[in-house]
C-alpha cells in the first residue's frame, strides 16, 4: 500500500493568500495528501510567499532559509515555494537559495499538485479548506488589478484584473454557507472593480445584492475597496 505523503502549508501575507492556500489544500486533500500542522515533521513543506513590502520579502526569506534548514536536517524532503515573492523574483531565488526543490508563481495550484504526484481536480476548484474562524470566511472575488500606482507592485505580481465570474462565486458562498459560514469577507486586490472585465461595468452591488440572497449568510464586509 502507497504510503499518504504528509504536506505542510506555510501561509505568509494577505488574506488573498490565505484564499489561495485554502484551494491548495482542498486539491492535496483530493489526492490522499494528509496535511500535516508541523512543517519539520512533514514529507513536503509548501510555502505561500508574500513580496509586497521590505518586511514581508524578508519574512519569506527567512521562512525559504528555515525550511531549507529543516530539509538539510532531514527533517523534511522537499521544499516548495510559490506566491508572490518567487512570482516576481523567480530567477533571483532560484540563484540564491537553490536547495528549494522547485519554485512557482501565483498560478501555480496544478503545477504543485503533479509536484506531489496528483493531478488537479477541476471539479473541486470553488472548493477549500477554510481555516478562518468557523463561522467567518474570505471571498475572493477577482484577481490582480489595473492600477499603476508607482508604490505598487500588485500588477507585476498578480497581473491585470480578472473577476471571477458571479455563478463561480455565487456556488463558493453556498458552498461556504453548508459548512457553517455565516459571515463573508469580501476581498480583491481592488474590489470595486468586480465586473469591469467581464461585464463591461463595475459590478459589486450586484454580486452583493446576489450573495445576500445566499441561504446561511448574514453578514458581508467588504475589504480592499479601491475608491
Amino acid at each position: 500500500m502507497k504510503k499518504r505523503k504528509n504536506v505542510s502549508i506555510i501561509t505568509l501575507g494577505c488574506s488573498k493568500n490565505t484564499v489561495d492556500s485554502e484551494r491548495l489544500m482542498r486539491q492535496l486533500q483530493a489526492n490522499n495528501i494528509r496535511l500535516q500542522s508541523d512543517p519539520d515533521k512533514s514529507d513536503a513543506i509548501i510555502i505561500n510567499t508574500c513580496g509586497f513590502i521590505e518586511a514581508a520579502k524578508e519574512e519569506s526569506v527567512d521562512t525559504i532559509l528555515k525550511a531549507v534548514n529543516w530539509k538539510n536536517s532531514d527533517k523534511t524532503k522537499k521544499v516548495i515555494v510559490a506566491g508572490c515573492l518567487s512570482e516576481r523574483y523567480k530567477s533571483e531565488l532560484q540563484k540564491e537559495i537553490p536547495e528549494v526543490d522547485i519554485y512557482f508563481g501565483t498560478e501555480c495550484f496544478e503545477g504543485i499538485v503533479k509536484e506531489l504526484g496528483g493531478e488537479l481536480k477541476y471539479n473541486l476548484l470553488g472548493e477549500r479548506v477554510v481555516t478562518t474562524p468557523s463561522h467567518t470566511a474570505y471571498l475572493k472575488i477577482s484577481e490582480g488589478c489595473d492600477h499603476p500606482c508607482s508604490f505598487c507592485a500588485i500588477p507585476i505580481m498578480r497581473g491585470k484584473h480578472k473577476s471571477i465570474p458571479m455563478d463561480k462565486l455565487l456556488r463558493e458562498a453556498e458552498f461556504l454557507a453548508a459548512n457553517n459560514t455565516r459571515e463573508l469577507v469580501i476581498i480583491a486586490q481592488d474590489t470595486t472593480g468586480y465586473g469591469k472585465d467581464l461585464y463591461y461595468k463595475q459590478n459589486l452591488a450586484e454580486l452583493l445584492n446576489n450573495l445576500c440572497k445566499v441561504n446561511g449568510i448574514e453578514w458581508i464586509r467588504i475589504m480592499y475597496a479601491y475608491h
